[in-house]
C-alpha cells in the first residue's frame, strides 16, 4: 500500500525486502505522486487494466499516476526492491528541458520497464545509494540534492528507453508473445484489447462515494451493469475482489486525511466510510500493520 508523502515533502525513499509469496492486498494507484522502483532480487507480476507485466532482478520501472495495478511475487523467492516516490514538483527543470508540459506527456510512448546490464545496474545503484544517504540525513538542502539525483536517474532511463525503441522487430515479437502469455494467466484472450469502459466508471464511482460504503449492487446499478459482471471485471483486470478494492480505497483515503489534516479519528473514520471508530482502527491495522494513531505519529 503506497503510504502518502509526508506533509511538505515531495520525495520519499524506501529500501525493503518482501517475504516469499508476498502480494498486495488490493489494486491501488499512485494518485498524488509518481513512483520509480528498482528490483535488486526476486521477481513480480503486476496486473492492471492495461494488461500484465513481469519485473525481474535488474529491472527499473516507472509507476505513472492514476494507473490501478496489483503486484504479487511471481516465484517463491523473497523480493528486494528500492522504491522512490516523488511529485511533479521534483521534475520542473526536467520538463522544461524536455519541452513538455507534464510528466505524463513525457511518459507517452516510452517503455516504463527497462532491464539493465551489469554495468548499468552498478550506475543505478550508485545513484540510489547517494539518494539513500541524503534521505537518511535529511535537512533543508536535501530536496535540492535529491531533485538532481532523481533527474539524473530519469534521464538515464529515458536514454535507455530510446535505445530500446531501436531494437529489432524480433525482440518486439518476443515481447508481444510474453505479454500474451501473461494475458492468458489473467484469463484474457489474445485479442482482448483492453478493459471494458465500465471498469474506470466503477472505480470513479467508488472513489466519489467512499463515505457511503458503496456496495457491489449499488455501484453496478449506477453504471448499468449486473453485479456479477462488475465482480468479474474486477477479478479479471485487477485480480482484486470488489469488496477488497473498496476497503483498500477507504484506507488510502484515511491515510491522506491522517497526514494532511488534524481531524480526529472519529471524523476520519466517518469520512472514509467506516461505521465506527473501532471498526476503522481494526481495518487500518489489518491493512497497514499499525494503528491510525501510530501511522499519524510516524508521518509527522
Amino acid at each position: 500500500m503506497p503510504f502518502p508523502l509526508k506533509a511538505g515533502y515531495h520525495f520519499h525513499y524506501s529500501h525493503y525486502c518482501r517475504r516469499p509469496n508476498y502480494e498486495m492486498p488490493a489494486a491501488e494507484a499512485y494518485t498524488d505522486f509518481y513512483g520509480l522502483s528498482y528490483m535488486i532480487s526476486g521477481d513480480s507480476i503486476s496486473y492492471s487494466p492495461e494488461g500484465a507485466s513481469v519485473c525481474r532482478a535488474g529491472d527499473i520501472s516507472l509507476i505513472p499516476q492514476n494507473l490501478y495495478f496489483r503486484t504479487v511475487n511471481l516465484s517463491g523467492m523473497p523480493r528486494e526492491e528500492i522504491l522512490i516516490k516523488f511529485t511533479g514538483a521534483m521534475l520542473s527543470d526536467l520538463l522544461k528541458v524536455m519541452e513538455v508540459r507534464s510528466f505524463d506527456e513525457l511518459l507517452e510512448g516510452r517503455e516504463l520497464t527497462i532491464h539493465l546490464k551489469k554495468a548499468e545496474q552498478q550506475k543505478v545503484l550508485r545513484i540510489m545509494k547517494e539518494m539513500e544517504r541524503e534521505w537518511n540525513d535529511y535537512n533543508r538542502y536535501s530536496e535540492i540534492i535529491l531533485k538532481g539525483l532523481l533527474n539524473e536517474l530519469l534521464v538515464f532511463m529515458f536514454e535507455k528507453s530510446e535505445d530500446m525503441e531501436q531494437t529489432n522487430e524480433g525482440n518486439r515479437t518476443e515481447g508481444r508473445a510474453a505479454d500474451a502469455t501473461a494475458d492468458r494467466k489473467m484469463g484474457k484472450s489474445a485479442d482482448n484489447d483492453g478493459p471494458p469502459d465500465k471498469l474506470p466508471e466503477a472505480i470513479a464511482y467508488v472513489k466519489d462515494h467512499l463515505a457511503g460504503s458503496p456496495s457491489l449492487r449499488e455501484t453496478a446499478g449506477y453504471i448499468h451493469i449486473s453485479p456479477s459482471y462488475l465482480s468479474k471485471i474486477f477479478i479479471a483486470y485487477l485480480h482484486t475482489p470488489y469488496s477488497v478494492f473498496v476497503l483498500n480505497e477507504k484506507i488510502l483515503y484515511a491515510q491522506k486525511l491522517l497526514v494532511g489534516t488534524d481531524e480526529s479519528m472519529a471524523e476520519i473514520a466517518e469520512k472514509s466510510g467506516f461505521s465506527s471508530n473501532t471498526y476503522f482502527s481494526d481495518c487500518f491495522k489489518r491493512m497497514t500493520g499499525m494503528s491510525p494513531l501510530q501511522f499519524r505519529k510516524e508521518q509527522m
